[in-house]
C-alpha cells in the first residue's frame, strides 16, 4: 500500500512565482506529497512522488528525459523507467490513484483556460467592440505614419543642411 501522506494546503498555485514550469510542477507534488523530491532514496513513496513529477514534467511541461533528470539529479534512464511503471503503480494501488489524480486535476484546473458558452448578444457586442477598436488602432497607426514621414522629411532636411555647412568651412 502507498505510504505517502496526503498533506494539501489548500493555498492556489501561482505560476509567476516560480522560474520555470518545472519548479511549479515540483511544488505541487511536494505539497500534495509532503516529501522532497532530491532526497537520495529509494523508499517508495519518494519514488512515486518523482514519478508523478517526471510524469508533469513529460506531460505538461513538455520537458525531454534529460532536463527532467537533471532537476533531481537523476539519471535519463531512471526517468524512463519510472515514467514506465508508474500506470502500473496507479492501477494497482488506489492510495496513489487517488494522490496522482488530484496532483493532474490541479495542474489541469489551475493552468487551463476552461471554455465558456457566450450568448449571441455577448459575442455580437464584443464584435462590435473589436471593429470599433481596430477602427480607431487604424487610426492611431494613420497618424504615426504620417508623423514618420514627417520626421524622416525633417531627418533629411538636416542631414542636407549639415552637409552644405560642412562644405562652406
Amino acid at each position: 500500500m502507498c505510504q505517502v501522506i496526503i498533506g494539501i494546503n489548500l493555498q492556489k498555485m501561482d505560476l509567476m512565482f516560480y522560474k520555470n514550469k518545472s519548479d511549479l510542477y515540483r511544488a505541487i507534488v511536494e505539497k500534495h506529497t509532503n516529501l522532497e523530491l532530491s532526497t537520495p532514496t529509494r523508499q517508495f513513496n519518494y519514488v512515486f512522488a518523482r514519478s508523478c513529477y517526471y510524469y508533469l514534467c513529460r506531460k505538461f511541461g513538455l520537458m525531454s528525459f534529460a532536463k527532467i533528470s537533471a532537476t533531481v539529479n537523476k539519471n535519463h534512464a531512471t526517468v524512463m523507467h519510472s515514467l514506465k511503471e508508474l500506470p502500473y503503480i496507479i492501477k494497482h494501488d488506489r492510495v496513489c490513484n487517488s494522490i496522482f489524480q488530484k496532483i493532474v486535476s490541479e495542474v489541469r484546473k489551475d493552468y487551463f483556460i476552461p471554455k465558456t458558452k457566450k450568448t449571441l448578444d455577448q459575442l455580437v457586442t464584443n464584435h462590435n467592440y473589436y471593429l470599433l477598436e481596430n477602427g480607431n488602432l487604424k487610426n492611431i497607426v494613420k497618424k504615426l505614419e504620417s508623423k514618420v514621414k514627417r520626421l524622416t522629411n525633417k531627418n533629411k532636411e538636416m542631414k542636407r543642411i549639415i552637409y552644405v555647412m560642412a562644405d562652406t568651412d
